[in-house]
């Protein structure tokens, strides 16, 4: 009952309302989130856009009957569009590497394109046995999840965690790389 009695509040614009939902939830949230998505800094940036959302739309909380359902849902909407726009901009990276390769580029871009290839390489020979397979089988073979998990003889979500946990160690330092090219 209290916590309904906080989102009224809340919808209303009590910000002492709104700091106890947020300190009540968002460390579950955090974990959940971080727990699909395996970075503890995403996770809490994700928890908070939703909380900033929340408080931007507080007005429709007083309609909210299971907030903790209300709000799980939400999170779980954020991990499919987080998902959705990498897996876009993982395609556009690739993309316009390949076309500026092609169109006779400079002997920067092209310097920079053959050290970024050979860090990204670097990389997937570090990860683990299981994730390296899984990455190679399912962005240089382009399988899918489904038919790598079939071929390992494990399941489709446990493919969907070793990639995501393989694309966030690429990520992280593919960023790191970039911003150390651009100021040298």
């Amino acid at each position: 009952m209290k916590v309904h009695q906080d989102l009224l509040a809340t919808s209303n614009g009590d910000i002492a309302a709104f700091e106890r939902l947020f300190f009540g939830y968002q460390p579950r949230l955090v974990y959940f989130i971080t727990g699909l998505v395996h970075d503890i800094d995403l996770g809490h940036d994700m928890a908070q856009d939703i909380f900033l959302s929340l408080w931007e739309n507080r007005q429709k909380l007083a309609k909210v009957e299971n907030f903790s359902a209300y709000l799980f849902r939400i999170a779980k909407c954020s991990i499919y569009n987080y998902y959705d726009h990498l897996s876009v901009e993982e395609k556009y990276q690739e993309s316009y590497l390949s076309d500026r390769l092609d169109n006779s580029v400079s002997e920067e871009e092209k310097l920079f394109a053959k050290e970024l290839s050979a860090q990204i390489d670097q990389i997937v020979n570090q990860l683990s046995p299981q994730q390296k397979n899984i990455y190679i089988m399912s962005r240089k073979e382009g399988l899918p999840n489904e038919e790598i998990a079939l071929k390992l003889g494990i399941s489709k979500r446990t493919v969907e965690n070793h990639l995501t946990a393989a694309l966030s160690i690429l990520r992280k330092t593919i960023i790191t790389f970039i911003i150390y090219f651009i100021n040298s």
